[in-house]
């Protein structure tokens, strides 16, 4: 009686367990979830007329590009192959609550010898056959519901492990996407150079020319050459800036890292229009892979605690089955023959040095985990949201005054130079606006992609997909 109460009390202590585990994830949520975002989004639209964060930018070939790599990058092939290991180890764990059935078919022939037995004309030993056939049956019957809880821990685990490649490969697409523009950026910061090196050449071979003729001073002239290897010196370092570009997203599309990217589309950075107004916070912990995989890994984790518990109870198993026994190996057909057996067997844990206790202890500390990471994903999630929320707004404001700035210290440019050819304006000065609008124009260029890039990071942080997935 007092073991039954026992049982009972433990059943019950589980019940409210499987009960508290998803209020506990909930909890996380409530708790740190506001109701709005604390960035100022009276800059962002109302509507968002596209479903997958390709189609803001409308470049064809980048699409393209990330259905390659989600199909030939091999980190993410490698993860649909684990994906698939682990739906199997569901299956296996699955299979657990079923009784297991074995066919066999067996046969012996022996030899005994004849000691103390002294009959007249007798033999000394004699030889016997034995054959049998059967159906063997084993089934643990899942009485506790533990083999029950394991196999939906592992469906938990299979479910956190696609949650995960659906992040990784969000992110993945993320990764082409940062390249390519990255890549575009690079390409345009080359032109410019190239366009700089034309004009300081232009400018030392008018210096030298007045050089020669007595009119500029050697200074002058050294200036101006100094100014052009300069900027040689930088075209260099962008041509290779760009084989190395070209090598890093030709590696994550799953290709050979030639430096040699052959682009079909033309080279451009898109204009950004105003973002959609980004889901509310309690919509992105719904969205996005991760947080789905840090709750599943919860689930499973107290799935697991169960199980740890139940490992305390007794385990019931029956084993037998039909069969036929003969010294004959024809006879085991015919029904004379057949034979049956069942056996059923308890087993209480009594000693096992303290070892079942700490497993329970260890799930224990697991689940206490598995609800920080998950509490670590929300927030991080978060994070990610407002920063670039925040930057979005910040960056749009540094393109426009560097666009102005750059076209100001261009016409400076053009303008210093017509005073330095008249004579009313030094050299020094006139380089040095030259100098100066090129860095303005570079820097243009490189916060006018990192807009860009943060704009991607939007898209990943409210876990919107970049293209179709795959079914």
């Amino acid at each position: 009686m007092i073991f039954l109460n026992l049982v009972i009390t433990f059943l019950i202590v589980l019940f409210y367990s499987c009960q508290s585990r998803k209020s506990e994830i909930s909890n996380i949520g409530d708790d740190l979830t506001p109701d709005n975002w604390s960035a100022d989004l009276k800059e962002f639209q109302s509507e968002n007329n596209t479903s997958f964060w390709t189609e803001s930018f409308n470049i064809p070939e980048l699409t393209r590009l990330i259905l390659i790599s989600n199909e030939n990058n091999p980190n993410l092939a490698a993860m649909r192959e684990r994906l698939i290991a682990q739906g199997e180890d569901a299956t296996i764990a699955g299979a657990k609550i079923l009784p297991v059935f074995n066919a066999n078919l067996g046969g012996s022939r022996t030899k005994r010898n004849l000691i103390g037995f002294n009959f007249p004309n007798s033999e000394s030993s004699f030889t016997s056959n034995s054959f049998n056939s059967g159906l063997n049956i084993s089934w643990e019957l899942d009485l506790w519901g533990k083999i029950r809880d394991s196999r939906n821990s592992a469906k938990k685990r299979f479910e956190a492990t696609s949650s995960d490649y659906k992040a990784a490969r969000l992110s993945l697409n993320g990764q082409v996407a940062k390249s390519w523009f990255t890549l575009i950026e690079n390409s345009f910061q080359i032109q410019l150079v190239r366009k700089t090196t034309e004009t300081y050449s232009q400018n030392l071979s008018f210096i030298n020319d007045r050089y020669q003729k007595g009119i500029a001073t050697a200074l002058e002239q050294k200036l101006a050459e100094a100014s052009l290897r300069s900027s040689q010196a930088t075209l260099a370092q962008r041509v290779r800036i760009q084989e190395t570009l070209s090598r890093n997203l030709q590696e994550i599309t799953g290709e050979y890292p030639s430096g040699k990217f052959d682009r079909n589309s033309s080279f451009t950075l898109p204009k950004l229009i105003l973002p959609a107004l980004p889901p509310t916070p309690s919509q992105v912990i719904e969205l996005r892979y991760d947080i789905s995989s840090a709750k599943h890994k919860v689930e499973a984790s107290g799935l697991e605690l169960k199980v740890a518990n139940k490992n305390l109870l007794p385990s019931f198993t029956l084993t037998g089955g039909p069969g036929s026994r003969s010294d004959d190996f024809e006879s085991l057909i015919d029904e004379k023959f057949r034979v049956w057996e069942v056996t059923g067997a308890i087993s209480q844990p009594l000693f096992q040095g303290g070892r079942l206790r700490a497993g329970v202890r260890k799930s224990e500390a697991l689940k206490r985990a598995a609800l920080l990471d998950l509490k670590t994903m929300v927030l991080r999630a978060f994070a990610e949201v407002e920063n670039a929320l925040s930057s979005d707004i910040h960056l749009a404001e540094e393109e426009k005054n560097l666009f102005n700035a750059a076209s100001a210290l261009s016409a400076a440019a053009d303008l210093s130079w017509e005073r330095y050819q008249r004579g009313v304006e030094g050299i020094f000065n006139t380089l040095d606006t030259r100098r100066r609008a090129f860095e303005a124009e570079s820097r243009y260029l490189m916060i006018k992609k990192e807009r860009i890039l943060n704009r991607i990071d939007l898209y990943l942080a409210i876990g919107t997909e970049a293209v179709a997935p795959e079914l």
